[in-house]
């Protein structure tokens, strides 16, 4: 007779800052289903679709068990099983002769593992500095944030839930913040208007109100126009900028080059379209954007975030708890910047210096 099914609790392993608690179901000491944990408030019995099927990849005969080791050329696929021992071996041979001979040659890049303190933040960095490996800064994630905030961060992931207008741009919040996309819905059964900016019609983009499907690579022409136009209409608060911030006349400047016209002719989208957005983000007081990390990841990447972030800090949507940016958010660590000093600059590369 089968022993009865048991729970157990388990985290989330991914590179992913939802944080998601799990609820695996044990059976006859097998691991049979992983659900997300209902009885923790962020997660709310939700997972992804990538982890709500963990129990059939881990056991899927498919799946590799041990590691394998090319053994004939590059491309034909010949790879031969070794034991994980050889491979560790093999690597940090390999990792050795090169420090031994140039060990700037080492390119220590890594990001955050499972977001924990310790894989996510220290591990690596500390392997790379006993080889003498090359110093890289931490991650390209969010660099733009850092020169125009002063730090990685933003408003409350949970007061989307009070906003009325969220730009979700160059994000699938259903494939890849499930919990973000919570609040954005209740958001929307309480009147708010989502509109996504992005050049894919993703599954998220198609249940906004408005898809703006811009060329890739063009989002800080499109954040500039919204800039000229917020500007030209005077639909700007100046009172927080005059207190908050710097660098408005040189981002004023910047922003004068990209009339509604121009940036239309370079997203391939209407002028229209670029006048609406920027009347709706500059006329609505709890105006939120949520960006996700694959606009930086491109040539002129970090000066579009910037220009993205700058929109904010030019109406004041700060002031709003349900107002601001939002890039990335970690359930339990600190993630508000309601009423502080937020610096906005000129995106064109400039070091902006915080007050």
């Amino acid at each position: 007779m089968n022993a009865p099914a048991e729970f157990a609790r388990a985290v989330c392993p991914h590179d992913c800052p939802d944080t998601c608690a799990l609820r695996v179901t044990v059976k006859d000491g097998k691991a049979v289903k992983v659900s997300g944990d209902p009885d923790h408030r962020p997660t709310q019995g939700v997972l992804c679709t990538k982890v709500t099927r963990y129990a059939e990849r881990t056991h899927h005969k498919d799946r590799l068990l041990t590691p394998l080791r090319r053994v004939g050329r590059k491309g034909e696929g010949r790879f031969e099983p070794i034991g994980w021992d050889e491979a560790l071996n093999i690597a940090a041979e390999r990792l050795q002769s090169i420090a031994r001979r140039a060990p700037e040659a080492i390119l220590p890049y890594s990001y955050a593992g499972t977001m924990g303190l310790v894989q996510g933040e220290s591990i690596a960095a500390r392997l790379c500095n006993v080889l003498g490996a090359s110093r890289l800064d931490r991650t390209i994630c969010a660099a733009g944030l850092r020169y125009t905030y002063g730090a990685s961060l933003g408003m409350n992931v949970e007061f989307f839930r009070e906003s009325e207008l969220i730009l979700i741009w160059g994000a699938n919040p259903i494939a890849s913040s499930l919990h973000f996309w919570t609040l954005a819905q209740e958001a929307k059964r309480r009147g708010a208007k989502l509109i996504a900016i992005d050049p894919y019609k993703s599954l998220s983009a198609e249940k906004c109100h408005q898809h703006i499907a811009l060329r890739p690579g063009t989002d800080a022409a499109l954040a500039l126009g919204m800039i000229h136009v917020l500007i030209a209409e005077n639909l700007v608060d100046r009172a927080y900028i005059d207190a908050h911030t710097l660098g408005y006349d040189e981002l004023a400047e910047r922003a004068s080059l990209y009339p509604p016209a121009r940036v239309a002719q370079i997203c391939g989208i209407s002028a229209d379209t670029v006048i609406e957005l920027a009347r709706a983000f500059g006329s609505t007081k709890k105006a939120s954007i949520r960006l996700n990390y694959g606009m930086q990841r491109t040539r002129g990447g970090g000066n579009a975030v910037r220009a993205v972030a700058c929109l904010a800090s030019l109406t004041g949507a700060w002031r709003e708890r349900s107002g601001g940016f939002c890039c990335r958010h970690r359930v339990g660590r600190r993630s508000t910047m309601q009423r502080s000093s937020v610096p906005i600059c000129c995106p064109d590369g400039r070091r902006n210096f915080r007050a």
